[in-house]
């Protein structure tokens, strides 16, 4: 195996060797992004569910808070006790948080005949007799069916949104205090600031909900959306679940105190449900729910989100992995294959600058000694020594002009140029070489066509060179033809010739630099490679484009050249429309 063959296997063994870890990368990315999705799911529902306990817990502890302010004091007469209550509620209103939150403090106690009676508490004048309001009726009916709460454990009523204390204990008497909280307060005060307080840096959309048949939204943090969007959140917490606070471990030596029909006090711990338990057998038969969901929907659909987000950035890196990894190889296999090109350059051009040389140095020896003294020998030995040098000029131009091109150091004179002008140099220019080869060049330029904008000499050099290449693989038939039109303010030439054409293969890269088709190797044609790269940096730069095909009848090759004619001058038609 060559070097360049060796260089070809080792470029593609890396290639498969880079393409191999990529895709063992992205396998590995792969795993890792579900990994890392499930990690955080679990952290997002994590926050939640300790957002939701927190906020819970301050619910519940504003209740106590109520619980804790007219729990009474068992061990005071029962009218003081009663008459402690008005202090109580002022000082409820001065001291707590939410004071709103309380509605109103209601007695309800029975006589000796069964008659439920009510008594409302008011400032600065204790509990006063009233009419059943429409809103207690419920209670009011269940007194009647005996169906009231009664030392349950937990003194909370979901029915009348508040709590419901034995009171007062320790007499004959049987009553119940009825502490309400105002759910305006509730809904407005109290749970927009827990929300806040708890939610506020979550990506969270927040609710509660009444567990009634059907349920009831109470509040929502997200007015857009109805209630039944949160039927299903990612986390749910009860509320109304009284617990242990810190605030009632002082209640605890009016535990034992029975009531004349076995009921306890009002809040047996021993029977509480621990912190974090959720729905207790103790706690109501309804509830207040917290439901938290994520603004995505769901957190499933949140991580899901997330997770794709993830798998298209690293696809994106990946993809400008491969392309990188791709672009390098691309960009080595040019740089080989331009360094192939460069050596076949230099063997070329020292071949093609060798013959010319070799002739002129022969020449001038014999001249130098005198083996040719005839004047016709030596005028013959001259035009030799003219032609070879001319040839070995024009081939130290081409490389002059190639290494212009790609310096980009050329600076084009735009002209008005006439077709028949240009072809005519042109012609004039390749003269000898069609008389020597005893080529016939038929030329169609009709008169009349518009000129084109261009460098007259680099164009000239341009049309040149495709009648030289016509002239070297026209093979056989010695014809050359060059013909113009013009089309929708184009200008096309195409020079055409009848050999045997261009082979498939050599198509993609027959305007490159250096290179050489097989024709040309196969039939050791003379030339550097250089002229149709010329050719279509010429065109190219006059704003136009190259083209090749078929010769006429199918036969040689064609190459055309379509350049745009130059705009004609203001007010040239004008004299046209007046002669008409």
């Amino acid at each position: 195996m060559d070097l360049r063959g060796r260089g070809r296997h080792f470029s593609l063994v890396i290639a498969a060797a880079l393409l191999v870890l990529l895709a063992a990368l992205a396998t590995l990315q792969y795993r890792w992004i579900g990994q890392v999705s499930a990690l955080e799911r679990q952290r997002m529902e994590a926050s939640l569910r300790t957002a939701a306990v927190r906020f819970a817990d301050d619910f519940d502890r504003e209740l106590a808070r109520v619980l804790g302010y007219f729990h009474g004091n068992p061990l005071a007469p029962p009218d003081e006790e009663l008459a402690g209550m008005a202090r109580q509620l002022d000082r409820w209103l001065a001291e707590a948080p939410f004071p709103q939150l309380v509605r109103d403090v209601h007695h309800v106690s029975r006589d000796d005949s069964g008659v439920w009676s009510l008594r409302r508490l008011r400032r600065g004048s204790g509990f006063e007799p009233r009419p059943w309001p429409a809103d207690l009726e419920p209670l009011r009916r269940r007194l009647k069916e005996d169906t009231i709460w009664r030392g349950s454990g937990l003194p909370i009523d979901p029915d009348l949104a508040g709590l419901v204390i034995p009171f007062p204990r320790g007499t004959s008497e049987e009553g119940f205090l009825i502490v309400r909280v105002d759910r305006e307060a509730i809904e407005k005060q109290l749970l927009p600031a827990l929300v806040h307080r708890h939610f506020g840096g979550l990506d969270s959309d927040v609710a509660v909900l009444d567990e009634a048949d059907p349920p009831r939204l109470i509040y929502s943090s997200n007015p857009d959306l109805p209630g039944e969007a949160f039927r299903s959140g990612d986390v749910r917490q009860p509320l109304f679940t009284l617990r242990p606070f810190q605030e009632l471990r002082g209640l605890r030596r009016f535990i034992h105190r029975r009531g004349p029909r076995g009921a306890t006090g009002f809040l047996s711990f021993r029977h509480a449900p621990p912190p974090g338990a959720g729905i207790a057998a103790h706690s109501p038969a309804r509830h207040w729910w917290l439901v938290a969901r994520h603004r995505d929907g769901s957190l499933e659909e949140a991580v899901a989100r997330i997770r794709v987000h993830n798998l298209l950035v690293s696809a994106g890196i990946l993809a400008l992995l491969v392309a990188t990894i791709g672009l390098l190889m691309a960009a080595t296999q040019r740089q080989q294959r331009l360094a192939r090109q460069q050596i076949e350059f230099v063997a070329g051009v020292t071949h093609e600058l060798n013959t010319p040389i070799a002739a002129i140095r022969s020449a001038g020896q014999n001249l130098a000694d005198g083996v040719v003294e005839e004047p016709g020998q030596v005028r013959r030995y001259g035009a030799l020594i003219e032609r070879e040098g001319r040839r070995l000029t024009a081939m130290v131009g081409e490389v002059l002009e190639l290494a212009g091109i790609q310096s980009g150091r050329r600076n084009d004179r735009a002209l008005p140029v006439a077709m028949g002008e240009l072809v005519d140099g042109a012609l004039a220019d390749c003269r000898e070489i069609l008389d020597a080869a005893g080529v016939r060049a038929e030329v169609d330029v009709p008169a009349g066509l518009p000129p084109v904008l261009a460098d007259p000499e680099a164009l000239r050099r341009a049309v040149r060179n495709l009648v030289e290449n016509a002239v070297k693989y026209g093979g056989s038939n010695k014809w050359v033809g060059i013909r113009a039109r013009a089309e929708a303010r184009q200008v096309v030439i195409a020079v055409e010739d009848r050999g045997p054409g261009i082979a498939r293969e050599d198509l993609p890269r027959l305007f490159e630099p250096f290179f050489r088709g097989r024709n040309a190797a196969e039939g050791s044609v003379p030339g550097s490679g250089l002229g149709l790269g010329i050719v279509r940096y010429v065109v190219e730069a006059h704003g136009g484009r190259v083209m090749v095909g078929s010769g006429p009848g199918g036969q040689g090759a064609a190459f055309t050249l379509i350049l745009p004619a130059a705009p004609e001058p203001e007010g040239a038609a004008a004299p046209a429309e007046a002669a008409g």
